[in-house]
């Protein structure tokens, strides 16, 4: 038989009134904070399952930032290439309007005054800042001015080649900005593929065409020489006069072609090469195709203010000034669609962006709703269970009572 003392039982229903009453505190302190684990010792794996997820949720609030933050310089970025994209068709205007004959050398040197201003405004655009006083178009290197002019007056560029990129997503880097090398300088002149330039010589009126490339083009410099000397191709119609003709002869001093009739505006084939001559040439005037080679839009707009400001007293030296201006426009021409394309990249981005901020947002949802099944109190089961922890401990309480009244002296 076991004997169980008075102390003994009191002390076994102390102790359980303790326990009952430690779980309904808990258990309100639930209710209270709407959280099931108050310490990892509680529930290790839940815990180590909540600090991970936290800090998921902070690393996608992290991107949401960058995200936004690149969508702020980016857009910075699209404005000023805006306002680039602006100046170059006024200055595309302008070279159209100077190219006509009824222009004189007074009234284009106010039109090459007015070019001059968009050039440093131009420059201006490119040594733009953001908020925090850095470059948009250094590169990497984002504190130093990308644009000057030297000493020589031409331009220089500061900044590196590298594009900046910032994280917005566990997985994904995107480029936040272009360096200026790409915006600015590194642009092909002429049509893209090759120039085209007459010599100082000429002595007739002729007028190079741009011209354009085919897919068999084989880059090589190339003269277009006008010759008279081909007999054979005399016009007998014209009293046995002998036509113009031309030849092309390649770097190498190879003769391509030779002898044949040249017509004002009609098209010049050979190696993938596409142009035409119009007006009226000379017996050794000569044309000068050569692939195309990076020109920086600065050194664009000098060529054309110079071309403006050039005199012409002679009818030799208004050929020039027309080659000049044509080949000005062309290189307009490559400026603006390098623009564009650096504008149409940043457009991608700034929809690369958008996707991902809604991708991010998903995610975190995701995030919250597990978070929440771990962490989260599910407060119709908390508040039963605190009743029932409550009335368990007010029966314990009542059952103490009772018994702490029996005493077997109540029987004596």
């Amino acid at each position: 038989m076991t004997r169980i003392s008075t102390s003994q039982m009191q002390t076994n229903a102390v102790n359980s009134m303790l326990k009952q009453h430690e779980k309904l505190s808990r258990t309100q302190q639930q209710v209270a904070t709407g959280k099931k684990i108050f310490k990892p010792s509680e529930n290790p794996v839940a815990a180590a399952r909540v600090v991970n997820l936290k800090d998921t949720l902070a690393a996608i609030d992290q991107f949401q930032s960058n995200v936004d933050a690149a969508r702020a310089r980016i857009t910075l970025s699209e404005g000023v290439l805006q306002n680039v994209v602006e100046s170059l068709h006024r200055v595309r205007e302008l070279a159209v309007q100077a190219n006509n004959d009824s222009q004189n050398e007074s009234t284009r040197a106010f039109i090459a005054a007015e070019v001059e201003q968009i050039q440093d405004a131009l420059l201006n655009l490119a040594n733009t800042t953001d908020s925090n006083n850095e470059y948009l178009y250094s590169g990497g290197l984002s504190r130093y001015k990308p644009f000057s002019r030297n000493e020589a007056g031409g331009f220089e560029y500061n900044g590196d080649e590298s594009h900046r990129e910032i994280q917005i997503s566990r997985t994904r880097r995107i480029a936040v900005d272009d360096p200026g090398s790409e915006v600015f300088l590194e642009i092909k002149n002429g049509n893209g593929v090759f120039a085209v330039f007459d010599s100082k010589d000429n002595k007739g009126n002729g007028v190079i065409d741009p011209g354009q490339a085919s897919g068999d083009y084989i880059p090589d410099t190339y003269a277009i020489v006008i010759d008279q000397s081909y007999e054979n191709y005399a016009d007998e119609s014209r009293g046995g006069e002998i036509p113009v003709t031309y030849s092309v002869v390649n770097s190498k001093g190879e003769i391509l072609k030779a002898g044949v009739p040249f017509q004002s505006g009609k098209e010049i084939e050979f190696n993938g090469v596409h142009t035409s001559i119009k007006g009226e040439v000379a017996d050794g005037d000569v044309f000068i195709v050569r692939p195309s080679q990076h020109q920086d839009m600065f050194t664009t707009l000098e060529n054309l203010i110079q071309a403006l400001k050039s005199k012409t007293p002679g009818e030799n030296d208004k050929v020039a000034f027309h080659n000049a201006m044509s080949r000005s426009l062309s290189d307009l021409n490559q400026a603006l669609d390098n623009v564009l394309e650096v504008r149409g990249n940043i457009g991608a981005r700034l929809n690369a962006l958008d996707s991902q901020e809604i991708i991010n947002d998903a995610y975190r949802i995701q995030i919250r709703e597990i978070l929440s099944n771990v962490e989260d109190l599910d407060f119709a089961e908390a508040v039963s269970r605190l009743n029932l922890e409550l009335t368990g401990l007010e029966a314990s309480q009542k059952a103490f009572t009772r018994v702490q009244d029996i005493s077997l002296f109540n029987f004596l």
